[in-house]
């Protein structure tokens, strides 16, 4: 025969077991909500940068670069950052897209 354990006893484990339960949630709360946050960066000065220059300056903050379009500017600088979308000094994440606008020539 099994013997019959005390309604204290039976409390008491399954306190224990609630307990651990509400850790385990909230650590993997905790966890997931880091994870997406992720590393946070500014966004880099980028306007009057050749095209391969401001991707480098965006690749060693680990953000990526869009050419939204290239507008017609004056020989001198073709390829060059005109605009930049966020703008510079803005605290993004990690991964980030940032779409630039490159001057053209005529």
């Amino acid at each position: 025969m099994v013997p019959r354990q005390s309604p204290r006893v039976i409390a008491q484990r399954l306190l224990v077991i609630a307990l651990l339960a509400a850790v385990f949630c909230v650590s993997a709360g905790v966890v997931t909500y880091l994870a997406l946050r992720g590393r946070t960066v500014e966004v880099p000065n980028l306007v009057g940068k050749s095209e391969g220059e401001a991707e480098g300056a965006l690749a060693e903050q680990g953000l990526r670069m869009q050419v939204r379009n290239r507008a017609p500017g004056s020989q001198a600088t073709a390829g060059v950052v005109s605009d930049q979308s966020p703008a510079a000094g803005t605290t993004v994440k990690t991964g980030q897209l940032v779409r630039v606008s490159l001057a053209a020539a005529r």
